[in-house]
């Protein structure tokens, strides 16, 4: 396995932060039954219920749940009746499978950010919206992906049309606090980390070169200059690669997987399996002498990880370390996971000592499914 890794500190741009990210507001899926997955999110995630739409309410063409935890929210929706938007998610739907559509960001003032990503090259796609307490508006991204920027006064609501849940509680064995990053799939990755450089005044934070001698990709991490947004590109360097079985599963780029902070992941992954959610393997000689050379000393027990499978990286110099683990495929087709991580101390990195294991557990499940 050869791997390349390239990291630098974050420099200072004169533009540092141009169209006033706060960070992540939400994460929307075109999906084909709203129902099941708001289950799935709060019976295997430990995620509450939090708002409900649909014609009746006053948004026309779509079902919609939220359900989140902490900082997170996640935007599950069906398409409903008839009309432009009903017939866009059917069509993402055929064109994609269930899968997301809006990484969407919430703004200082929306007005500036729609219009100063468009100066900047942006494309347009949904122009400003505005009502008493809401006002947004999206620009595309890779593939059939968009990014909408949103300013929110209050904080209580969540869109027009969209009525609290009552009931939901943020409690539980299963903690998560926000979205750590969000990793894209393309054909091409140089050019959506110019996109993001260009138009989000991004910085490159790293670079991975990967080859298992059986499949390969290239991905650069591009991060805002506060390090609260942080966005990995992938491109596959192979045909048989997973990012390259995403592309051709997915009919182009997209969203390959979402990573959620805990600050404890051991209780996490042990209620998250016990409730059902299935996680990629990761066999026993991951935590033979090798693992105690290369990781050093943890407060976590070895043990306990070892029976969960959960996976641990040290940053270099004096950064800290970080626990992962990443779930296996959550819709019909091989597209999306999940990865649950943790941070100790100053951690930064993205697991880069852990690559061999992960590749070659997805390896396993493509020799399962037979694009291996």
């Amino acid at each position: 396995m050869r791997t390349t890794f390239f990291a630098k500190e974050a420099a200072p741009k004169a533009a540092a932060n141009p169209l006033g990210l706060k960070g992540i507001d939400h994460i929307e899926f075109i999906v084909d039954d709203a129902d099941q997955w708001r289950d799935f999110f709060v019976n295997q995630y430990g995620m509450a219920g939090r708002f409900y739409a649909d014609e009746n309410s006053g948004v026309r063409g779509r079902r919609a749940h939220v359900v989140g935890q902490g900082r997170i929210n996640f935007l599950v929706a069906e398409p409903q009746g008839r009309g432009p938007e009903a017939d866009f998610m059917r069509w993402h739907l055929d064109q994609h499978g269930c899968g997301v559509r809006d990484v969407a960001f919430r703004v200082r003032d929306a007005r500036h950010a729609l219009a100063e990503a468009a100066r900047r090259g942006a494309s347009v796609v949904r122009a400003l919206d505005e009502h008493d307490q809401f006002i947004g508006g999206s620009i595309a991204a890779y593939g059939d992906t968009i990014h909408t920027f949103i300013e929110r006064k209050p904080h209580t609501e969540f869109a027009p049309g969209y009525q609290p849940v009552a009931g939901g509680l943020d409690e539980g064995d299963i903690n998560f606090a926000m979205i750590d990053h969000v990793v894209a799939n393309v054909e091409h990755m140089e050019p959506w980390v110019k996109y993001y450089e260009d138009i989000f005044g991004f910085d490159l934070f790293m670079h991975f070169d990967i080859n298992t001698g059986r499949s390969a990709l290239m991905s650069k991490v591009v991060s805002s200059t506060d390090g609260w947004v942080k966005m990995p590109i992938n491109e596959p360097s192979s045909a048989n690669s997973q990012i390259q079985e995403y592309l051709d599963k997915y009919n182009g780029p997209g969203v390959q997987h979402i990573a959620l902070l805990t600050p404890d992941i051991v209780t996490t992954i042990a209620e998250m399996r016990r409730m059902g959610q299935e996680f990629l393997d990761v066999p026993d000689t991951y935590y033979d002498a090798e693992f105690d050379a290369r990781v050093g000393a943890i407060e976590e027990d070895k043990e306990t990880l070892k029976q969960l499978k959960i996976l641990v990286d040290r940053d270099e110099g004096d950064g800290g370390y970080l626990l992962q683990l990443f779930t296996k495929c959550v819709f019909a087709r091989p597209t999306l996971f999940f990865e649950v991580i943790q941070r100790r101390g100053r951690a930064r990195g993205f697991g880069e000592g852990n690559f061999r294991a992960l590749f070659e557990a997805i390896e396993r499940e493509q020799e399962r499914r037979g694009s291996l």
